[in-house]
């Protein structure tokens, strides 16, 4: 009989370990979070690839076009794929719901119904349920929500305007900061911004008219735009002031402008130029860092940290707050000859993608330490972070 329990025993403990999952097996620096995945376009074939980086497991799911271009919506859940020359936006649903202490899995990786067909989407923004695509085409923008991706076929457009490269911002009372283009400046890009409503309805006029604008990051209450003659601020309530440009830039300016969630930062970048923190307090810019070999600049997925790379493959990691240097490393990856590779970062992890050697290369984010490469069916393009931080499954 003490042979019959003890053979159980050990049955038992082997099928309880069997139950364990497979993140708790993984080496300790190889773990990201068992909710986090990444969306992967690829550069020449209709192809996205959905990525858990926890288990360097890929997934291909076809789509309509090549290169899409790719943004989280707020949520997390679902990922904007926009195909600017081909006149397509939809969205893919990584079935994973988070929540602030937790998320569970509510389907299958898979697109949703939602798309718009608009000329030329471009620009995306996203706050609460409501998502915005700005059409250069034809001065539009297509609204979707992300509660409704998949019951509604199409996105709802309204006009804003004469056709131009813009951009729509959402503040977080539902009204929305857009371009405008007077023809003031020789070109596609706007002069003024105004806010409209989600009928594109004029609530406020501008105030302010610039040479040319692009670039815009918001925080709910107000949205910066760059400008040729400075950072273009403009408040919910309609008003607006210009932040000037340092004495120091001459003809340049920015056209690249980040906010960081959780560090409450903005800042404005231009490749091979400058990396500046813009001050909305008192409507200052000082310099972060100046040198000709900055190639890009992130915010991580919580906009904690900043993440800075270099012409030479150096990586660094900056405090978001004060941008002290937390981490900095040269690493072994193969940069594009012309642009620069796409990357992302979580809380623990960056992402960085090398289309020569068709793979997504994988980052210990403290020290900058090598974690793994993830081979891909293709050329990577561009990357998202898709699912959620939240640490375990509440099953419901």
């Amino acid at each position: 009989m003490m042979k019959k329990v003890f053979l159980y025993s050990v049955l038992l403990a082997f099928a309880l370990s069997a139950c364990e999952s497979d993140d708790e097996n993984l080496p300790e620096q190889s773990k990201e979070g068992q909710f986090v995945r990444l969306m992967v376009s690829d550069k020449d074939n209709p192809d996205y690839y959905f990525v858990n980086p926890s288990k360097s497991t890929v997934e291909t799911h076809s789509g309509q076009f090549a290169n899409g271009s790719l943004y989280s919506s707020p949520s997390g859940r679902f990922v904007s794929v926009i195909n600017t020359a081909d006149n397509l936006a939809t969205f893919f649903d990584s079935g994973i719901e988070g929540h602030d202490d937790h998320a569970h899995i509510k389907g299958t990786p898979k697109w949703a119904l939602s798309k718009a067909t608009a000329v030329r989407p471009v620009h995306y923004y996203g706050r609460g349920d409501n998502m915005l695509v700005f059409n250069d085409g034809e001065g539009t923008i297509s609204h979707f929500k992300e509660s409704t991706l998949h019951t509604e076929a199409s996105a709802r457009v309204f006009n804003v305007g004469v056709a131009h490269h813009g951009a729509p911002a959402l503040f977080s009372n539902g009204t929305i900061a857009v371009t405008e283009k007077d023809g003031s400046a020789a070109g596609t890009l706007p002069e003024r911004v105004k806010i409209v409503d989600m009928n594109g309805g004029l609530l406020h006029a501008s105030t302010i008219q610039t040479g040319g604008i692009h670039g815009e990051a918001g925080n709910g209450s107000l949205v910066l735009f760059g400008s040729t003659d400075g950072i273009l601020k403009v408040s919910q309530d309609g008003s607006q002031v210009l932040i000037p440009n340092l004495s120091s830039f001459g003809s340049n300016w920015i056209g690249s402008i980040q906010y960081g969630v959780e560090s409450d930062q903005f800042i404005g970048f231009k490749s091979k130029y400058g990396l500046y923190k813009i001050d909305v307090n008192t409507n200052t810019m000082s310099v972060i860092e100046e040198s000709a070999n900055l190639l890009g600049v992130n915010f991580d997925w919580e906009g904690h940290d900043l993440i800075v790379l270099y012409i030479d493959g150096t990586v660094k990691v900056l405090d978001g707050h004060d941008f002290d240097v937390k981490a900095s490393k040269k690493l072994n990856i193969t940069l594009p000859e012309t642009g620069a590779p796409a990357f992302v970062a979580s809380e623990d992890f960056i992402y960085i993608t090398d289309a020569a050697n068709n793979k997504i290369s994988m980052f210990k984010k403290s020290n900058l330490e090598l974690v793994s490469d993830i081979t891909l069916p293709g050329m990577p393009s561009k990357i998202a972070l898709t699912g959620s931080l939240a640490g375990d499954d509440h099953d419901h």
